[in-house]
C-alpha cells in the first residue's frame, strides 16, 4: 500500500483510540467522503457523465470519483454541479452532507466572479481589450470585496453540517499559458486572466487556512498543460461548440493528473 493511499484511507475512516467505559459510550467515527462544488469538481469536459446527475454533468473521471476509487470502499456522495456558485453549494449541496462525514472536498468560487462572461470577453475572437479588461476588473472587484464573505459562510456551513470532517478546499488551475504565440486571446489578455486566477486561489487558500481547513493548489501540476502551452499536452479544453458548456474546463487528463494528485496529498498530509 502506498503512503498516500494509506493516509487517505486513514482520513476517510479514522477511528479514534478511546478508553471506553460502560458510562461513556464511544462517539461515532467520522467516515465517508462528500464532494461539493462547481463544474470543475463535477468534471465537466472529462466525459463519462453519470446520466442520473442530469444538468450537473458529474463525471466518473472527475477528481472526486477518482479519489473515492483510490480510497476503496468508504461511502462516497458526489454533490458537485455544473454552474454552482458558492451560495448554490451552501443552499443546495451542504444540507445533504451526512452528519458523520469524515472528508469533504470543495471547489467553488469561480462562478461567483462571472467567469463565463470573462471568457467570452477575453478569449473569443473579435473582442476588444477594453471589453476584456472591464470584465476582468469586475471579477477582480467581486473577488476582493464579496468572495471572502461568501467563502466564509460556505465553510462555516460545512463545519456545522459535518463537524468531524477533514475539509479540503481546492483552487483553480491557470487556464492559459503565456509567452507563446497562440490564437486564444492575446498574450496580455492571457496574463491578466491568469492574474485573476492567482488572486482567487490566494483568497481561497487564506480563507481555508483561517477555518483550519486544508488547501490543494493545482496550478503547479497543470503547469505546461494550460491552453497555448508550447510543449506539453493541453489539459484544458479550448472552445467546444458542441456542447459549449465544456469549453475552458479540465479534460480527463487534467482531472487525473492535475487535480487528483494535489487533492490526495492534501487529504493524506
Amino acid at each position: 500500500m502506498t503512503p498516500v493511499r494509506h493516509k487517505l484511507l486513514a482520513a476517510l475512516a479514522a477511528v479514534p483510540l478511546l478508553l471506553l467505559t460502560a458510562a461513556t459510550p464511544a462517539p461515532a467515527a467520522a467516515t465517508g467522503y462528500v464532494a461539493l462544488g462547481d463544474s470543475y469538481a463535477a468534471g465537466v469536459a472529462a466525459g463519462a457523465y453519470d446520466p442520473a446527475s442530469g444538468d450537473c454533468h458529474r463525471s466518473t473521471r472527475a477528481y472526486p470519483a477518482l479519489l473515492a476509487a483510490q480510497a476503496g470502499s468508504a461511502p462516497f456522495l458526489d454533490l458537485a454541479c455544473n454552474g454552482a456558485t458558492s451560495e448554490d453549494v451552501l443552499t443546495n449541496q451542504v444540507p445533504s452532507i451526512p452528519a458523520g462525514t469524515g472528508l469533504v472536498t470543495l471547489t467553488a468560487g469561480g462562478n461567483d466572479l462571472g467567469f463565463a462572461d470573462a471568457v467570452i470577453a477575453c478569449l473569443q475572437p473579435f473582442t476588444t481589450d477594453a471589453k476584456c479588461y472591464q470584465a476582468l476588473d469586475h471579477s477582480a472587484q467581486v473577488a476582493r470585496d464579496d468572495l471572502p464573505g461568501r467563502v466564509d459562510r460556505l465553510l462555516d456551513g460545512i463545519g456545522r453540517a459535518a463537524p468531524g470532517a477533514r475539509v479540503v478546499v481546492t483552487g483553480y488551475p491557470d487556464l492559459l499559458h503565456t509567452g507563446t504565440t497562440c490564437f486564444v486571446g492575446t498574450d496580455a489578455r492571457r496574463k491578466r486572466f491568469d492574474a485573476l486566477t492567482d488572486q482567487v486561489d490566494a483568497l481561497l487558500q487564506q480563507r481555508a487556512q483561517a477555518h483550519g481547513d486544508r488547501f490543494a493548489d493545482p496550478r503547479g501540476s497543470f503547469a505546461d498543460h494550460e491552453i497555448c502551452a508550447a510543449h506539453g499536452t493541453e489539459w484544458i479544453t479550448r472552445i467546444v461548440l458542441t456542447p459549449l458548456w465544456e469549453s475552458f474546463h479540465p479534460t480527463a487528463e487534467g482531472q487525473a493528473h492535475g487535480y487528483l494528485p494535489v487533492v490526495a496529498a492534501a487529504v493524506g498530509g
